[in-house]
């Protein structure tokens, strides 16, 4: 699989180019009232209002680090409408490669979505699954993920 690899916290994550939409600069984000700690706010991406969840809040990493590789990656969601997007904040958004994905069936799941555990020659990488993600952080997103926000 070529993937687009980042980090959160002390893990590695890759996720399927194909599943992206666009990699966009980290831009000041709107906080939206009553949101989870997790949901970091939201922004204006062409005319539409796109909800922005830091994946290190979310696993207990911490703050997503203001390093100039921390870029929101945009997926489209809900799959249903896809016009709509949400974004992840992640750092050190810098490299595609190939990731072999032929032992993933053989290992256990991730810790919080961020998919299982899978060695390589780098270490161990976690390989995201974006919908599976979504889907299971949308019920305590308040509604701005299980809508879709639209502007």
């Amino acid at each position: 699989m070529l993937a687009l690899m980042f980090q959160v916290g002390r893990d590695t994550v890759a996720v399927d180019v194909r599943r992206v939409r666009e990699v966009v600069p980290r831009v000041q984000l709107s906080l939206v009232t009553g949101a989870p700690a997790w949901l970091a706010g939201v922004f204006v991406y062409r005319g539409h209002v796109v909800p922005v969840v830091d994946l290190h809040r979310l696993t207990g990493a911490g703050e997503c680090p203001p390093h100039l590789s921390s870029r929101i990656i945009l997926f489209p969601w809900p799959a249903d409408a896809p016009d709509s997007l949400v974004g992840l904040l992640a750092t050190q958004v810098a490299e595609i490669r190939e990731v072999p994905t032929d032992a993933l069936g053989a290992v256990g799941p991730g810790h919080l979505g961020l998919g299982p555990a899978l060695p390589d020659g780098h270490g161990i990488i976690r390989v995201l699954n974006p919908e599976a993600l979504l889907a299971q952080i949308a019920s305590g997103s308040g509604g701005a993920i299980a809508a879709g926000v639209h502007g």
